[in-house]
């Protein structure tokens, strides 16, 4: 058999393994993750304020007890906006393309097919858990609504899929995105899982998601070497540019959905704050690990 015969059985055998570890690690498979029986404690912040963009910031110093309190509970929104986002307009299309156009055959169809079909179930779950963690927050805050879709990761991902000519294009741009994003994530919910300082809901719901993308980084990861090994040279040079530039994308400090936030809370200084935060946050975290999934797929 040769190298790459070696290599795609590996891939397979793993999927099958991650396949059998979803039965029973899945959250979807478990009972429903109950907010009821967790104590709401008003005095804990709803998101870790080190995560913001501007905590550092004079003015951020600044702000009242009560305008802070307001904000890092609409970056808890803020966050699971952007998640039911990323679920549902990124990895999810990119999981239906693998379901209806699998590049692959035979056994290593169905078994790949098998694990991005669990995944797709998974995100089903975490997109639901998301719209219950904002409604509770909202419920128990008595915040004004955030109404706000124009994140600039979503507004990225039309612009490329717009300026691709060809279908071969468009679907490795959804892929790619999908992979790099699927990598990112999990560094970010590992900081707010940890946190023991936040709202015990709010640690639970990304503690819970993210036992599921730890699982589902590994699935994409796995997926792609097996697809990679089949790609022309251009169409290597094409996802690893892809999963490249979704690193900057993923990391933007969407800065325009907290001009909203600094709106309904009343906040002095906010332009201040905006001017000095645009941008990307900790885009060497995320470019590390994107850097490690490119080599582990052969896209280095």
């Amino acid at each position: 058999m040769s190298c790459a015969g070696d290599e795609s059985s590996a891939v397979t055998a793993m999927l099958e393994k991650l396949t059998m570890l979803w039965n029973s690690r899945a959250a979807v498979n478990r009972a429903p993750l109950s907010f009821e029986h967790m104590v709401f404690d008003a005095a804990r912040p709803d998101f870790c304020e080190a995560l913001l963009p501007f905590s550092r910031h004079e003015a951020w110093q600044c702000a009242t007890g009560q305008q802070q309190s307001e904000c890092l509970t609409y970056a808890w929104i803020i966050y699971n906006l952007k998640t039911i986002y990323i679920e549902c307009d990124i990895v999810t299309p990119a999981c239906e393309d693998l379901l209806k156009f699998s590049p692959l055959v035979g056994h290593r169809r169905s078994v790949m097919q098998e694990a991005i079909a669990e995944a797709l179930l998974d995100e089903a779950l975490h997109t639901k858990m998301s719209v219950s963690a904002c409604n509770y927050i909202y419920d128990r805050r008595h915040v004004p609504l955030l109404n706000f879709s124009q994140f600039n990761l979503l507004r990225w991902k039309d612009e490329i899929l717009a300026s691709c000519t060809a279908e071969w294009q468009r679907r490795l741009t959804r892929f790619g995105m999908a992979c790099a994003s699927e990598t990112m994530i999990t560094d970010y919910l590992k900081r707010m899982s940890e946190d023991a300082a936040i709202q015990v809901v709010c640690r639970e719901v990304t503690r819970t998601h993210a036992e599921d993308e730890w699982s589902h980084s590994s699935v994409f990861s796995f997926v792609a070497m097996d697809i990679v090994q089949g790609l022309s040279l251009s169409e290597r040079v094409y996802l690893q540019q892809v999963i490249r530039k979704t690193v900057h994308m993923f990391a933007d400090n969407e800065m325009g959905a907290w001009a909203h936030v600094f709106s309904l809370v009343g906040l002095a200084g906010a332009d201040d704050i905006i001017a000095d935060s645009q941008g990307f946050a900790e885009v060497q975290v995320y470019t590390d690990s994107v850097t490690a999934l490119l080599e582990r797929i052969g896209l280095d």
